[in-house]
């Protein structure tokens, strides 16, 4: 009767212990995530209230304060749920956790099979809001500081290809002064230790592509054709 009573005492011990572990993973996870989504939140809301001084662009799709804000939310609600479900052991609201979870798993599934389904659509869509953002890429400074480090991290140029930059009302080749015609120096294709040019770009939309692709990525991030080169 001892060795069975000490048995049962060893695996309540083994069990609690268990359920302690679960528990403290649980509410640290949960935790982190709900700090990080109030972080991002706050961040999110400072970035807005900063892009209304300056406000040119009317869609939420080209702000990415309005996706932190949005991203934000979403974290900090259901982590929210999965704290207080922990913490007050309530089995309603800790599977109210897993379901919103699996929700989300769910539709980033759906989303990114969409998005491959229907790819050509996705490109299209997204080369329209980038001509959009170029269109208004001095006035809108989150726009500029994104288009600028994807133009230089992964050397491509414009949404379609460089000559996007013409719907820029100081690149249109109608234009008046030194930017007419011509693409950012965030198009260059420059050596990491050369000296930058800002002027790299000068006169190269109207010209044909072969005469400049070793100067210039000449397509754009999502085109199935891409020139790599040095400078001549």
């Amino acid at each position: 009767m001892a060795s069975g009573a000490g048995d049962s005492q060893q695996i309540r011990y083994c069990a609690r212990f268990s359920y302690l572990c679960l528990k403290f993973t649980l509410i640290t996870y949960s935790t982190v995530f709900w700090l990080i989504g109030g972080f991002v939140l706050a961040v999110g809301i400072y970035a807005e209230v900063e892009r209304q001084k300056y406000k040119t662009l009317e869609s939420a799709f080209l702000a990415p304060a309005i996706i932190l804000i949005l991203l934000g939310i979403l974290m900090f609600l259901v982590s929210f749920v999965g704290v207080l479900a922990s913490l007050r052991d309530n089995l309603s609201l800790l599977q109210a956790f897993m379901y919103i979870l699996g929700v989300c798993l769910l539709i980033e599934l759906v989303g990114g099979v969409i998005a491959l389904i229907f790819r050509n659509q996705t490109i299209d869509f997204l080369n329209e809001n980038i001509r959009s953002g170029i269109k208004n890429y001095y006035d809108d400074l989150d726009f500029k500081n994104i288009m600028d480090f994807v133009q230089k991290k992964f050397k491509c140029c414009g949404g379609e290809d460089f000559k996007d930059w013409s719907t820029n009302p100081y690149h249109d080749c109608s234009a008046p002064g030194p930017l007419a015609c011509g693409v950012p120096y965030t198009c260059c294709i420059m050596n990491k230790t050369a000296v930058v040019n800002t002027m790299c770009g000068y006169k190269t939309i109207n010209e044909e592509i072969t005469a400049y692709f070793r100067i210039i990525a000449v397509w754009s991030l999502f085109s199935h054709r891409y020139y790599q080169s040095v400078p001549v």
